[in-house]
């Protein structure tokens, strides 16, 4: 199972909506797709597109503000039921070799967290990156191509037990999926996925 590391950093969020993740989305054929996956299977696994597909059908609810990522875990580190990870490599080791095109394209409209960010639109509080705010860097995200912008890293696909869905990103890549919630795109491409189930 992952674990949830305490990171001060996010103690930023103020008045966040904490349910407001709850109904970011109803899934319809997801459940029937993760109904008995092992613990881990490769990207080219059938399977993994139909995921991606009931995905993309879901009629998500985006949120304004997003849900602060550490307050979230602590939601659902106790209540985790089963966790299946999506790898991008096949094989064994020494003789691991990445799977050719096997980025996931996952909905941007479901995703509801991701690390110390505070609003979609202004990125972190009091952080700079290269001399510049988060606010900038976005922007500059946001004027490139998102079909060449290297894909964000561990993504959660969270699903509760009444059926709702949200996708939270745990690791790299939270300007860039600002820049494409600013862009308005439907779509953006991952790697490390988790599928978490709860109670």
């Amino acid at each position: 199972m992952r674990e949830y590391e305490d990171n001060s950093h996010n103690l930023v969020y103020e008045n966040a909506d904490k349910s407001a993740f709850r109904d970011v989305g109803e899934p319809s054929e997801l459940m029937r797709c993760i109904g008995n996956l092992p613990e881990a299977i490769p990207a080219n696994d059938p399977r993994v597109d139909l995921i991606v597909k009931s995905l993309s059908k879901i009629d998500a609810h985006p949120i304004a503000k997003p849900v602060p990522l550490r307050d979230l875990n602590e939601l659902i580190k106790d209540n985790i039921v089963s966790e299946t990870k999506i790898s991008i490599y096949e094989g064994g080791w020494p003789d691991m070799r990445a799977i050719p095109g096997s980025d996931i394209p996952l909905p941007v409209e479901l995703f509801v967290a991701a690390p110390m960010i505070k609003d979609w639109r202004e990125g972190r509080v009091s952080e700079s990156k290269g001399g510049k705010s988060s606010r900038d860097i976005i922007r500059q995200y946001a004027g490139m191509n998102p079909k060449t912008s290297p894909p964000i890293r561990s993504v959660d696909v969270v699903v509760d037990s009444d059926g709702g869905v949200f996708l939270a990103l745990q690791g790299d890549g939270a300007h860039r999926l600002c820049a494409a919630k600013m862009r308005g795109d439907r779509e953006i491409l991952c790697r490390e996925i988790s599928i978490v189930r709860l109670n």
